[in-house]
């Protein structure tokens, strides 16, 4: 006959085993760091000051430009849009090199994306095309997940992002910019080219997808 002090025994040893198994998994979740960039005031009049001198806009009567942020907060924006508290948040994209192609560089992929009606098809052609029994033909496309294989995998890598621009000392002048989003990355997804700010909501136009 088996004992309640062993059974007790067993069901403790599964316990610790379940919950060692939990830890292990949770470990592997990856986690995004999100970037911030932040400048003094004086680096940011500096760029401020440095950026207007190669500024000479043709402005009508009555109207004044000032340049609120460098480039090195604001790199290659797409969209943008400001909420009530004047911070400025804009969308940017790592995709349109390797993820979202240009079709004037395929020509021979131009007959195929007439007949593509669906999103799907989209998908269907891009998975034929950058099939993983293709990597050998398609080594001109780099290996972005590192898997030794060019294939439609490589597309869902790269990521587009949205970054919150503030001027936190209320200078006149953004000092911190804010990754505040890293995603939209699957093999169809386009470019981030679409941004509303409404209150506590951000909306994102980023083809097919809002």
């Amino acid at each position: 006959m088996i004992s309640n002090r062993y059974v007790s025994f067993i069901i403790a040893l599964i316990t610790i085993g379940l919950l060692a198994h939990s830890c292990s998994q949770k470990s592997k979740i990856p986690k995004e760091t999100p970037l911030t960039y932040k400048l003094d005031s004086l680096s940011a009049a500096t760029l401020v000051d440095v950026s207007q001198e190669y500024i000479s806009p043709k402005l009508a009567d009555g109207l004044k430009l000032d340049l609120w942020a460098s480039d090195s907060l604001a790199p290659d924006p797409i969209a943008i849009d400001i909420d009530d508290e004047g911070n400025v948040y804009l969308t940017r994209t790592n995709r349109q090199k390797n993820s979202e192609f240009d079709i004037r560089g395929h020509q021979d992929w131009m007959t195929a994306s007439i007949s593509l009606q669906t999103v799907e098809d989209r998908r269907a052609f891009l998975r034929k095309t950058f099939a993983p029994e293709l990597s050998k033909e398609n080594e001109w496309f780099p290996d972005l997940n590192n898997d030794s294989i060019h294939d439609w995998k490589d597309l869902t890598v790269e990521k587009d992002e949205i970054w919150k621009l503030e001027d936190t000392d209320k200078d006149g002048v953004a000092d911190v910019s804010r990754r505040i989003l890293e995603d939209f990355n699957e093999e169809i997804t386009d470019v981030a080219g679409a941004l509303l700010v409404r209150e506590d909501d951000i909306f994102v136009g980023i083809g097919p997808d809002m």
